[in-house]
């Protein structure tokens, strides 16, 4: 018996991996649009809160009180 027989390493006898299929160009734009789109979108949207307002009930002293009441 010869020394390669059982090695799992011995690729011999093995085809070839056929290529792997290109992505078309089409596939590819689309992302790049689709990407577009939504940074678009998030970066014209209103934001929730104006920039000189704060969210309701996050004024400096809204908790306050409430520590000191226990």
């Amino acid at each position: 018996m010869s020394e390669t027989h059982g090695n799992p390493s011995d690729h011999h006898h093995a085809p070839p991996a056929p290529p792997e299929p290109k992505t078309p160009m089409w596939l590819s734009a689309l992302g790049a649009v689709l990407f577009l789109i939504a940074g678009l979108i998030w970066g014209l949207s209103p934001s929730s809160t104006q920039p000189g307002e704060q969210p309701a009930g996050s004024a400096p002293g809204a908790n306050a009180g409430a520590a000191g009441e226990h």
